[in-house]
């Protein structure tokens, strides 16, 4: 990997790391569904002239029913869950959690894709699991009322990103990477614009008020600035840098950033955020990445694809619309 390269993955799992951080900030102020309505119209924006650029549009338009179906995986539902988890969870947790998404894909990929399950695989989801254990045996971190809710929410919504992994095997391996990701976040955006101003921020009592301007307005500079951030710098920008790296070192070697991506996160926490780091975090942190990358050792070809003719072509390597969140 030339230096450059190094550096754009830095950067990426740093910018990723501080996805929590963001979420902390304006998931309060703002609420699941503002926060992931105004993310993934902000990446919509960014990446969808890219898509049209390319002349590639005709090609979302033919696949809409299947994007539809990777929103509500790769966006929707997860976007919400770890939006209510971050109203709960430290930003250094949620990105230990976020760390299991490669491990769920493990699982989902056997039960799904009938992907062969060697023992090494199978010795790192138990190893992934005990990390997970650990972590929930850390006390100070599951102080508040409703952590432990939090955190299985938080677990949910990384097992929906194993299951969009899949799902765009299957379902959307014709289309670029950049034409589904912007179709999916396209899709996404359709669905939660309308019920976030309905609902409006959580500060707002009824339906006139989340309407009215007053109530968007009453929400302070720094959750606008946070949201503002999770939309542009960490859905807009991280995407198209993300991939930059698969097509100039390949699909395995960019998911690396999923190793890197907690201890920006717990890095973030602390500074910014005041959190505390704990030798546990740390430990479970190790076992949760070294279990997630045993689960991925030899990981057999899918199942052959549905939706698909023979007259198809062969797709493109497909990931899931986010590896973080």
């Amino acid at each position: 990997m030339k230096p450059r390269d190094l550096l754009e993955l830095l950067l990426l799992a740093a910018i990723w790391g501080s996805s929590f951080l963001f979420l902390r900030v304006a998931s309060p102020a703002l609420g699941p569904l503002g926060v992931a309505a105004i993310r993934v119209t902000g990446g919509t924006l960014m990446l969808l002239p890219l898509v049209l650029l390319h002349r590639e549009g005709s090609a979302l338009l033919r696949h809409w029913p299947q994007l539809a179906g990777a929103a509500l995986l790769s966006c929707i539902l997860p976007f919400l869950g770890l939006g209510q988890a971050a109203r709960h969870l430290p930003a250094g947790l949620l990105s230990i959690l976020n760390a299991t998404t490669p491990m769920w894909g493990a699982i989902v990929g056997w039960l799904w894709a009938n992907e062969k399950l060697s023992v090494w695989r199978a010795a790192g989801l138990a190893l992934g699991f005990i990390g997970v254990a650990v972590l929930a045996s850390d006390g100070h971190q599951f102080e508040g009322t409703g952590a432990h809710w939090a955190a299985a929410l938080a677990l949910g919504s990384t097992l929906m990103y194993a299951f969009a992994v899949h799902y765009n095997k299957r379902y959307l391996g014709t289309l670029s990477p950049l034409s589904n990701c912007a179709g999916t976040l396209a899709m996404a955006s359709l669905v939660l614009t309308g019920p976030a101003l309905w609902m409006g921020p959580p500060a707002a009592t009824g339906h006139a008020a989340g309407l009215s301007m007053s109530a968007w307005g009453a929400v302070s500079h720094e959750a606008w600035g946070a949201v503002a951030m999770l939309a542009l710098l960490c859905t807009g920008v991280a995407y198209l840098i993300f991939y930059r790296l698969i097509d100039r070192i390949g699909a395995s070697r960019a998911l690396t950033v999923t190793f890197l991506i907690p201890p920006f996160g717990m890095v973030w926490g602390a500074l910014f955020l005041g959190e505390h780091v704990s030798i546990m975090m740390v430990g479970s942190t190790a076992l949760i990445l070294a279990g997630t990358w045993l689960s991925n050792q030899g990981a057999a070809l899918p199942a052959p694809k549905l939706g698909r003719t023979s007259g198809e072509p062969v797709p493109h390597a497909k990931l899931s619309a986010s590896p973080q969140r």
